[in-house]
């Protein structure tokens, strides 16, 4: 037998077997506690694929101490005689309270033609003889919100909520494609009932979706585990096509790799692509260019704000106000697609609708129809080593995205807004001068991520560029190193223990420790310039502030203090004081407080985003990056907020992450100006710009190493 015809994960099907069914236990309770409290007619929302036949199929089974569930297809009875769905559903509940019995006692359609009190006079009291006083639960399935807004959906709705109301032993519950947030008040079947709108699986339940399917078959890594998570936001749908073709390369007893997961996931997005282009064709033009908008920022979750939007299209020739981006965006959000994280921050649902979107409706072609494309290649020389096929140049987020972007998800108001970097090249790429020894001290760390949806990993690489050496493995997410002021520590964030910790590790790359080890995330680590203490963004009270902790972890503190978010410090000269990052006043800025939390101040005001501020080593300069000239630039001002200057002046690209050199004379940053994201250091005047890296891969976040004493 082959093993396509054993495969056990079934995209294409419900599922029925209880042992295969995972998750939905909140919309379980949710259903059981409504049935409880005598609530008779109950909606559960989802978009398409979402699992809610699956979970009607459940309920068979777990509501059968209640009662007795009949499950109700009304989509196969849309061609019933004159567009009537309730009378087949009647036929449909006779036919199974029937089932098993010698015979059926037929039913008379004239009958319930000509009388309007056949239902509660006929049947509902020869029900009740096969009840034997048991609840009677239909289980509906095929609805539409669309369906139900008028026509012969809304008069079966319509009509079974008066039956609910006339029957105490009747119950309904409907399984609605759809979301409840799209206007179910004016849709007078729905208006006024109990909805519940199914999520997406948690990352645990993917995992026990994933394992449990494929038992003694196939093996996951933890990180294959949660790269598949994210890539699906936890849709069922896409996980189990995931699952059928890891099932299909690797069983029986292969191990998924996080490489694995990358190989196939062109696969997994060629078919889910129906699912997509459907999604889409129900989009209004303003939703598709917004939609098509934020697929083109490549990176961490497909984060965007509504600014970063009006943007990236102002650059792209296809001018939209921000008042129309947001309502784009509220659309979006109604149907599923994306979600709102509080804020002016949204996200993608499912991070792999990026990939389809691209392939399938580039924002060029979105914004002025489709043309004729053509594939500019570059030859670029390989700076990671990749155990596969040449990677296709790709362009990620910058650092700012990747932080506030995790920031976000974890939290529910408060958390610091995103800033991701549009990508849209529409110029051809400048040739830069490629790296030239120049005596500076030191070497540069920086994050890597070798492929897209691929794990980040800490590098550090000589001044020129040469030399580069991987200091952690790509099994786990490891993020934003930051040096010890004597060079031979590097702090950083790490997802190994399960959540984003801050870990400590020599410059070599042994020795890694967790120095938190909280249950919260944390994020932005920065060393003192006397070596005493870290200072990082954590979550442990429920809102992003910033804490200092002993190297070693002990004798944590609580710098800040307010319901924003604050988060990315950066130590002064002589570590009296750090700026940080705060949305206190609406908008990221940069903000200046003392060590022990006292002289708070605000260095800068506008609009806009500023973000990643870096005190210059002799403390007369803050470098920081901000969107305040339509893109995101790197900027210096005085540490009382006078003399704001642009250093990159690069209209064309945007540049993120500044890092000074030991002696100030130079700035390390990372940019999307050849393409794809690089390292690149320039005079501290914004001269001499030179490309470090320009490799495939995404590197990012970069910290200048102050020479080890010899």
């Amino acid at each position: 037998m082959s093993r396509r015809s054993t495969n056990p994960f079934t995209p294409d099907q419900p599922v029925r077997e209880e042992e295969r069914f995972y998750g939905r236990e909140d919309a379980i309770e949710w259903i059981e506690d409504g049935l409880d409290t005598e609530q008779r007619f109950l909606l559960i929302y989802g978009t398409p694929r979402i699992g809610k036949t699956s979970l009607l199929f459940r309920l068979q089974s777990r509501l059968a101490a209640k009662g007795t569930t009949v499950y109700i297809d009304l989509g196969e009875m849309q061609e019933s005689p004159e567009g009537d769905l309730l009378w087949p559903a009647l036929l449909a509940v006779h036919s199974a309270l029937h089932q098993g019995k010698a015979s059926i006692p037929e039913l008379s359609r004239e009958a319930y033609l000509s009388d309007a009190t056949y239902v509660e006079r006929e049947l509902f009291p020869s029900w009740r003889r096969l009840l034997h006083g048991k609840l009677l639960i239909l289980l509906l399935d095929g609805l539409d919100v669309l369906s139900v807004a008028k026509g012969p959906g809304a008069e079966t709705v319509l009509r079974l909520k008066e039956l609910v109301g006339e029957e105490s032993d009747l119950a309904v519950i409907a399984a609605v494609r759809g979301s409840s947030t799209e206007q179910p008040e004016s849709i007078p079947a729905l208006h006024g009932l109990p909805a519940f709108d199914l999520e997406p699986l948690t990352e645990m339940q993917t995992e026990e979706l994933l394992v449990g399917t494929a038992r003694y078959q196939l093996g996951y890594d933890y990180d294959a585990i949660r790269r598949i998570h994210l890539l699906t936001g936890g849709h069922p749908y896409m996980v189990h096509l995931f699952g059928y073709e890891l099932y299909r390369r690797l069983a029986p007893f292969g191990q998924v790799t996080i490489h694995v997961v990358a190989e196939l996931l062109p696969l997994v997005v060629q078919a889910a692509a129906h699912l997509f282009a459907a999604e889409w064709s129900r989009l209004s033009r303003e939703a598709q260019v917004a939609l098509a908008a934020v697929g083109s920022m490549h990176g961490y979750r497909g984060m965007a704000t509504p600014w970063d939007i009006v943007v990236l299209l102002r650059r792209a020739g296809g001018e939209r106000s921000q008042e129309v981006v947001e309502k784009a965006l509220q659309e979006l959000c109604s149907r599923r697609v994306m979600r709102w994280l509080g804020g002016s921050a949204y996200a993608l649902r499912v991070e792999m609708t990026r990939s389809w979107l691209a392939e399938a409706h580039p924002l060029v072609e979105v914004l002025f129809g489709p043309r004729t494309r053509r594939i500019e290649r570059r030859t670029r020389p390989r700076r990671l080593a990749v155990d596969w096929g040449a990677l296709l140049v790709w362009v990620g987020i910058g650092v700012a995205a990747l932080v506030v972007a995790k920031l976000w998800t974890s939290r529910s108001s408060g958390a610091p807004s995103i800033v991701p970097v549009p990508t849209l090249t529409l110029v051809r790429p400048t040739v830069r001068p490629t790296a030239t020894r120049v005596p500076l001290p030191g070497r540069i760390a920086y994050m890597a991520q070798e492929s897209p949806g691929g794990p980040w990993s800490i590098w550090t690489m000589r001044d020129n560029g040469t030399d580069p050496v991987r200091l952690t493995e790509a099994t786990s997410d490891d993020t934003m190193p930051a040096w010890s002021p004597d060079g031979t520590r590097i702090a950083f964030i790490s997802n190994r223990s399960g959540n984003r910790d801050v870990w400590v590790m020599n410059a070599d790359g042994t020795r890694p420790e967790n120095i938190t080890r909280s249950a919260a995330d944390e994020w932005t680590p920065a060393w003192s310039p006397d070596g005493l203490e870290i200072a990082f963004a954590s979550y442990r009270d429920g809102n992003w502030e910033i804490y200092v902790c002993k190297p070693d972890g002990s004798q944590v503190r609580r710098l800040t203090k307010h319901p924003a978010a604050d988060y990315a410090p950066s130590w002064s000269h002589d570590g009296s004081q750090l700026a940080f990052v705060s949305e206190r006043d609406g908008n990221p800025e940069i903000y200046v407080i003392n060590r022990d939390g006292t002289g708070l101040q605000r260095l800068t005001e506008n609009k806009v985003t500023d973000l990643s501020p870096r005190w210059s080593p002799d403390g007369r300069l803050i470098a920081f990056e901000t969107y305040r000239d339509g893109n995101m630039e790197i900027y210096v001002v005085a540490p009382d907020g006078s003399d704001p200057r642009n250093l990159s002046n690069l209209p064309e690209s945007d540049e993120h992450g500044p890092s000074w050199s030991p002696d100030g004379k130079w700035l390390t940053y990372y940019s999307n100006a050849d393409g794809s994201w690089d390292i690149f250091i320039m005079l501290a005047d914004g001269s001499r710009k030179t490309n470090l890296t320009l490799s495939p891969a995404v590197e990012q976040a970069p910290a200048w190493q102050k020479a080890p004493e010899q």
